[in-house]
């Protein structure tokens, strides 16, 4: 880098500098003058979408870049209503797992639940989804926000999650026992579920082209930025893109706990991580039936319809050696429906 090079760089990190300066007083200004009309804007919004409870001042603010309640906004009421109208926490009394039969034995084994991050499920328009479909595009483009990687695969790569379903009478059960049941040589195990955090959720599922996205946002993210000319952004928008799938995943009526290690509301950053594949970003991690997040509590297992003779004793067993009440059911039938 030759000298005018080395000027010319600092030249343009000065202009990006005054330019936001710039940007940051007219965001104080607004603060000061704006806030009550952007209240108001955002309230007749939530109202439209049938959500009663609204806002006031201190939920939500004017920055340099956007709108939102990321940063000097203590009380995320916003973020929570949005979350409780669209991913309700469940109140099922129990949830099931289906899983292969060499899971099921390290599960019980280790009394230890195994996460994978969102990269595992990349190709299948995991997290992307719900940013593509709302018009956020940020998150492709990537960028460093106060030291933290914001492109869309390093914010994957933090999320873990585990799938549960619901009632055997809501889903296609067949299908589940095909896809996650190893064709019925897996086995299905059903928990009692305690969340410790609010990242216990049901997912939400995108329906149709028509329908491809959640109402009540789609207006916020059009409305404010058609006003004020910068875009809407809130905490915790990251973690929907985990509960949000492609509505081709229907039949699973998936809810899932996610532990996001780089998460505000909780420590998890301290939990180790295994990679399953370096070039695809699949990592995973592990916590005990009774952790810092929920607790699991293990109700019944069910050999698949495809387990041996031999199989079921060697669950008996296990169950038995792990000294638990847990239930062992009969063997599934290969056809419910």
């Amino acid at each position: 880098m030759d000298e005018q090079e080395f000027i010319n760089g600092i030249m343009e990190q000065q202009n990006r500098m005054a330019e936001y300066d710039k940007k940051n007083l007219k965001a104080s200004q607004q603060n000061r003058t704006s806030i009550d009309e952007l209240v108001r804007l955002v309230n007749s919004i939530l109202i439209k979408h049938h959500i009663t409870d609204t806002i006031n001042k201190q939920h939500i603010r004017f920055y340099a870049d956007f709108i939102g309640n990321i940063i000097k906004v203590n009380d995320k009421k916003l973020s929570h209503l949005i979350f409780n109208k669209y991913f309700p926490n469940p109140t099922n009394s129990t949830y099931y797992h289906y899983t292969s039969y060499d899971a099921f034995t390290n599960i019980i084994k280790n009394k230890k639940l195994r996460l994978s991050n969102l990269n595992k499920r990349f190709q299948d328009g995991e997290f992307s989804t719900f940013y593509s479909e709302h018009g956020m595009d940020g998150y492709k483009t990537g960028g460093t926000v106060m030291g933290v990687d914001c492109s869309e695969k390093a914010i994957m790569s933090e999320i873990f999650f585990l799938s549960l379903t619901g009632s055997a009478y809501d889903f296609d059960i067949n299908s589940l026992w095909r896809d996650f049941g190893k064709d019925g040589e897996g086995v299905r195990l059903e928990f009692k579920v305690k969340p410790k955090t609010t990242d216990f959720r049901e997912v939400f599922y995108s329906t149709n082209k028509d329908k491809n996205c959640i109402p009540l946002l789609k207006e916020l993210f059009t409305e404010v930025k058609s006003k004020y000319g910068v875009p809407f952004n809130f905490t915790y928008s990251s973690k929907i893109g985990a509960f949000y799938i492609k509505g081709k995943f229907q039949n699973e009526n998936e809810y899932r706990l996610i532990i996001k290690r780089t998460s505000d509301d909780y420590e998890a950053g301290h939990i180790p991580t295994h990679i399953v594949d370096a070039a695809t970003g699949v990592k995973y991690i592990e916590i005990d039936f009774l952790n810092d997040y929920a607790d699991f509590e293990l109700v019944s297992v069910q050999p698949g319809y495809n387990c041996s003779a031999s199989e079921i004793s060697k669950i008996n067993k296990l169950i038995t050696d792990a000294g638990t009440t847990t239930t062992v059911l009969p063997k599934a039938l290969e056809n419910y429906f």
